[in-house]
């Protein structure tokens, strides 16, 4: 257990999760199902938030845990913390880039609160979002935690939501951990992309000297993004 007791099973626990675009007064919806259509969490993305901060919700909407993206870090490093908290006394894990330079799949390192030293991560996560595949192992890999997968749970609830897709938890497993890690990959691979829209833009609507600039591979163009992360280090280079 990592998250909360309440989230945690002996049992293989199947779910799905819907990418929301329902705005609400401070943010938009997602939501994530039990086989049965029941709401298990929420997951509220706060408007203007220059962290990407999110908060995860129980079915009543009490705050298990939120989770932002640390400033200025070269390898995008996510922290969550427990309920609405920002102190470091309620650190619960923090997420980072196994290397700065990755390409289509996304591999991450987890470290919970009480490994200070970093030195060997305690999770692992690793994924293609384009393809809707993630997979979060311990850290040696020898034991899968839960796993995305294109084909969603049926609830009869689902089927036309272009945004969802489902999540497969193994037993003796915190789902509330695994759910929010898959959420941490979306916001990085969403960043990525972002990104490179940006860079397009600036290619069709730009300045000639901006558009000399940008002359690039795809591969060049990718390598660019990374180092302009490094630019990006913070004090303690994370």
């Amino acid at each position: 257990m990592v998250v909360d007791p309440r989230f945690y099973s002996p049992y293989q626990v199947e779910l799905a999760f819907v990418r929301k675009t329902l705005t609400v007064a401070d943010g938009i919806l997602s939501s994530v199902l039990d086989i049965n259509g029941n709401v298990i969490f929420i997951i509220k993305d706060k408007n203007f938030s220059l962290r990407n901060r999110h908060i995860m919700l129980d079915a009543t909407e009490i705050p298990i845990l939120n989770f932002q993206k640390k400033h200025r870090s070269i390898h995008r490093r996510w922290q969550a913390f427990r309920g609405e908290s920002k102190s470091a006394k309620d650190l619960i894990f923090s997420t980072k880039k196994s290397s700065v330079i990755q390409r289509k799949i996304t591999e991450l390192n987890v470290f919970l609160s009480q490994n200070k030293e970093e030195t060997v991560g305690d999770f692992k996560v690793v994924g293609d979002w384009k393809k809707r595949t993630c997979t979060v192992y311990s850290f040696d890999g020898a034991t899968i935690l839960g796993q995305m997968h294109n084909n969603h749970i049926d609830t009869g609830l689902l089927e036309s939501e272009k945004n969802t897709f489902g999540i497969t938890v193994f037993p003796n497993v915190d789902y509330a951990l695994v759910v929010s890690l898959m959420v941490i990959l979306y916001e990085i691979d969403k960043d990525r992309r972002m990104k490179k829209k940006m860079k397009g833009k600036k290619k069709e609507g730009g300045t000639r000297e901006i558009i000399e600039d940008n002359e690039e591979s795809d591969e060049e163009s990718e390598e660019e993004d990374e180092d302009e992360e490094e630019d990006d280090l913070s004090d303690d280079s994370d």
